[in-house]
């Protein structure tokens, strides 16, 4: 299992933010592309252990879909959604990332970091971090990026808030991540309700950062999702894979409920209005 419990953090109670950052020392990020995570050619994955169990292709624990390595040697990981990517951009949902990053950049779907208390953004053993909404509409250059140092308004939407991770090496690790990604895909309101997830955060030394986030998807809202009129074409065929792939959140049956995926991104600087 990715070893979250040395990269979390310090406050096993009240006392323990003594030794954290105020909440004001804040790293505040937009992320400006979000793409689906994908295999590499030699098999790898990002992507976490998010139930705990390294299984084998045809192992109960993940109804028969075998787990992965990511790039770092880390086993166990589940990143199931990312095997099916292959298969839909071979139809008009390979359209989806477009539509994404439209969303981003005309402000539809500002995806806000925030990490506080901290007092090194390199290695600090008590910083806490949110996923947050934000509100507004970016400027981008000519090439169509959001550009760097922007501000943004909170959204009234609750965040994803995790408390007491550590930065190490730049790099912080947290979780419970659970959060509903709402986007509109070829006239279809899409919500992914992502749940029992996690979140890596790489802080660059030029205020921007990457990683990515992963969790369980309910097959229920895939399927909600194909059942609209505009994706009859691609019904059948992501049913059926959606189906086979799920690998999380089995019944008492032993069918599994969910699909792990994840979303690799990438993001710059920016704040809030305070």
């Amino acid at each position: 299992m990715i070893p979250l419990l040395l990269l979390m953090g310090c406050k096993a109670d009240p006392a323990d933010d003594a030794t954290c950052g105020a909440e004001s020392d804040t790293v505040v990020a937009v992320i400006t592309e979000l793409t689906f995570g994908r295999r590499a050619e030699d098999g790898t994955a990002w992507g976490f252990d998010l139930d705990g169990f390294d299984s084998d292709p045809g192992d109960s624990e993940g109804c028969g879909a075998g787990d992965f390595t990511d790039p770092e040697g880390h086993a166990g990981i589940d990143s199931a959604f990312s095997g099916l990517v292959p298969a839909l951009e071979a139809t008009e949902a390979s359209a989806v990332e477009d539509l994404i990053q439209d969303s981003i950049r005309n402000g539809q779907l500002l995806l806000m970091l925030e990490l506080s208390r901290v007092d090194d953004p390199v290695d600090d053993d008590c910083v806490d971090v949110g996923v947050w909404r934000g509100e507004g509409t970016p400027l981008t250059g000519t090439d169509g990026g959001v550009l760097d140092s922007q501000t943004f308004l909170r959204s009234d939407l609750p965040p994803a808030l995790m408390p007491g991770a550590a930065l190490v090496d730049g790099t912080t690790w947290a979780q419970p991540l659970d959060m509903n990604l709402p986007m509109q895909v070829l006239d279809v309101e899409l919500n992914f309700s992502i749940t029992d997830g996690a979140i890596r955060v790489d802080l660059h030394e030029d205020g921007s950062i990457s990683g990515y986030l992963g969790g369980a998807v309910p097959v229920s809202d895939i399927l909600g999702i194909v059942a609209e009129d505009d994706l009859a074409d691609i019904r059948d065929l992501v049913t059926g894979l959606v189906e086979l792939a799920a690998d999380m959140h089995p019944d008492e049956d032993g069918v599994c409920q969910s699909l792990s995926i994840v979303l690799e991104f990438e993001g710059t600087r920016a704040f809030f209005y305070e």
